[in-house]
This record gives C-alpha cells, sequence and structure tokens, in this order.
C-alpha cells in the first residue's frame, strides 16, 4: 500500500520466544496505522551480521551483549540515547542500572533489552530446616557462606550446584574486590592478573577441590535436575523463576550473592536487546517498535524481567519474592568483561581450557592469569 511505513526486523528469537515476538508486531501493527512489520529469523550474530552487510539491512535488529558496542563503534546501528532523552514516556531514571548500563557503550546506546537474566542462590527450605540452619539473607559474607555451605554438605548431599564458567565467576570476583578488566576496558593488565582476582578464583576453586561442597564439572546436577534433594543451594540465573514458581514454590527459597568486606555489592546479567540499523529510514517508527518490545505500556515485555520500574510496577512484580530479588539485584548489576573487549571473548576457549584444568587437575591459577593478561592486553 502507496505511503505504508514498512519495518524489517531480524531476529534470534526461536520457539516461544519467537511466538512472543510475532504477537508483539501484531499488536503492534494494529495500534499503528500505516506502518508494516516483517520479522526475519538468523541463527547468531554472525548471520545477523551477513544480513547487516547484505545490502538490505533490517530496520530493527536483536543484538546480543557481545556487540553492543562493537556495532555502536562500527556504526552498524544508531545511537539511541537522544530518543530516550526525548521520549515522553520514558526516562534514563525509569530503567534498573543493570538494564540500562548492558547496552550503553561510552555513553551511547545500543539496544532497548530483552532476556534479561541475573544470578541468584537459591536454596532448598528442607536442607536448612534438617540442619538446624537459620536460612540466608542478604548481606552475608562469604566466610558464612563457606561455613554454611559446609554444613550442609553431607554423604548423600552438596552444599552447592555450580556451574564451571569464567563469567559465572566474574560476580563472585568482582564482590571479592577482583575485576577482570578496568571499568573502561581498555586493559586488563593489572586487573585479571591483580591479587585480588586471583585470591577471589582461588577461593571458588577451594570450594570444590579443598571444601568438596560442589561436584567436579561434568558429573551430576545437569538442567532441572539441580533442583533436588543432592543439592542444598543451586547458584543460577533468574530465567529459573517461572519452573520454581509452578514446580517448587514452596520448597526453594532465594538470596543475593555473599560479599567480602573490600568488594563490590554489584552482579552481573545476560540480556539480549534490539536496536536500529544506521540504514533505517523510518527510526521513529522502529523507536517505537522497541518501545512496545522491551518497556511496553500494557501486556509484557520480551523478557522475564522488565527493564524498567514502571513496567514492574504495573506487572506487580513486588509479589512474586523471587522477582523482587532478581530486580533488586539487576539494579546494581554492571558490564561483564565479555561487555567490554572483543579480545575477551576471542579467547574464551584458552579461559575454559584453564578454568577447567584449575579445578579437575588443581594447576595453578596466577600462571594462567599472567597468560591471559598478556594475551588480552
Amino acid at each position: 500500500m502507496s505511503g505504508t511505513k514498512l519495518l524489517t526486523v531480524i531476529t534470534q528469537a526461536n520457539g516461544k520466544s519467537l511466538e512472543a515476538l510475532h504477537q508483539k508486531a501484531d499488536r503492534f501493527v494494529a495500534e499503528n496505522d500505516g506502518i508494516e512489520v516483517q520479522i526475519e529469523q538468523a541463527n547468531g550474530n554472525f548471520n545477523v551480521l551477513n544480513k547487516i552487510k547484505s545490502g538490505e539491512p533490517a530496520d530493527v535488529i536483536h543484538l546480543s551483549e557481545s556487540v553492543f558496542g562493537p556495532y555502536l563503534r562500527q556504526g552498524l546501528i544508531i545511537d539511541l540515547m537522544p530518543y530516550l532523552q526525548q521520549d515522553t514516556r520514558l526516562t534514563l531514571d525509569d530503567f534498573y542500572g543493570g538494564a540500562i548500563a548492558g547496552p550503553t557503550d561510552d555513553d551511547k546506546l545500543a539496544a532497548l533489552p530483552v532476556d534479561i537474566a541475573v544470578p541468584l542462590i537459591y536454596y532448598r527450605k528442607k536442607a536448612f530446616k534438617e540442619a538446624g540452619i537459620e536460612e540466608p539473607h542478604n548481606g552475608w559474607t562469604f566466610e558464612q557462606f563457606i561455613e554454611i555451605a559446609s554444613r550442609l554438605t553431607t554423604d548423600k548431599q552438596y552444599g552447592l550446584r555450580l556451574g564451571v564458567d569464567i563469567e559465572w565467576f566474574e560476580p563472585f570476583v568482582k564482590r571479592s574486590g577482583g575485576a577482570y578488566f578496568s571499568a573502561d576496558g581498555s586493559t586488563s593488565r593489572g586487573y585479571v592478573d591483580g591479587e585480588a582476582t586471583a585470591s577471589a578464583l582461588q577461593m571458588i576453586v577451594d570450594w570444590f577441590r579443598v571444601h568438596h561442597l560442589a561436584p567436579m564439572p561434568g558429573t551430576v546436577g545437569e538442567g532441572d535436575k539441580a533442583f533436588t534433594e543432592q543439592f542444598a543451594m543451586v547458584y543460577d540465573f533468574s530465567w529459573w523463576i517461572p519452573f520454581l514458581m509452578s514446580q517448587r514454590k514452596d520448597e526453594y527459597g532465594a538470596v543475593g550473592l555473599p560479599l567480602s568486606a573490600n568488594g563490590k555489592d554489584t552482579n552481573m546479567m545476560y540480556m539480549g536487546g534490539y536496536g536500529i540499523s544506521s540504514g533505517c529510514i523510518h527510526p521513529e517508527a522502529a523507536w517505537e517498535l522497541l518501545k512496545e518490545l522491551s518497556v511496553p505500556e500494557m501486556g509484557s515485555p520480551l523478557s522475564q524481567l522488565p527493564a524498567a520500574k514502571s513496567t514492574a510496577l504495573r506487572l506487580s512484580t513486588e509479589n512474586n519474592p523471587f522477582l523482587k530479588l532478581a530486580l533488586s539485584e539487576l539494579d546494581k548489576a554492571s558490564r561483564s568483561a565479555f561487555y567490554v573487549s572483543q579480545k575477551w571473548n576471542a579467547n574464551r576457549q584458552l579461559v575454559k581450557q584453564d578454568l577447567m584444568n584449575w579445578i579437575t587437575e588443581g594447576t595453578e591459577i596466577r600462571p594462567s592469569l599472567s597468560k591471559w593478561a598478556q594475551a588480552i592486553g
């Protein structure tokens, strides 16, 4: 139809997430005369990038957190900060801290976030009751955490279920006073190989090798099997909240991560986001579509954890103790290493192998960290 504005969306969503995206697009079209939305799928960032460079880029682009900064710096997407600053409904302060920090690079906004998740510690109430231990609460120290997890570790039960991933370990590192990178992401030297980082990572390795709080990698506790009597506590992400609410609501509680006296009270977050291509000819319409996906006035966003406080209030998340905790953690979350450094991402296999060797073989940590700092810069 003549005069119709066509917005093409390239997405990495599939399954129920893709279905939800189509529903959002249909709603947007129904409420905005003269706009049509066309959705195309891509399998991962590589295929998204190929589409962008094909000469027929989409208007709205689904991005993972690792490309927010690079795509802005390469000019593949536009800075959304001016749109947010001029918006009559949204304000910068309406967003949870981590939700706006994640897609922001050098004061430029790459995307409005979706698919947000933060790590929590879930605990099985019965395990604590049987051990005569008071249920944990926010503000606990690493010393208290280790003591409790040790008391909960028996011949039939591990005190903790913990996946082995350098990103998953990062909030423990930051909360111990360490860091993988400088705040501006310019260097890892003096940070990833610093004493505070080495001590924090050694502490985590000791949870496996010395205290035996968690099973060795690849042995037990994959997927939803983590939420069994085999584990008293489970360190995992907020994406488990729907499962727990529907099947384990009365059995589990949740608490934030422990903190040391010299640590930073922060957390990490995973997220995706939708940005606007630099080739988009209807950026104002695209911005309105982004708001429908991330911070809608009605219905739910394309994220279990809302990006904005006004959305959370409208959805009554205060009534869900798991979501309430997760959103408080999101508010103080900061960008992880994979947000700020492409070199870090390029060396992930090296990092992963060393990490596994520390835990399974007892390899020394500090030489590995020096190697990382040398390789990454």
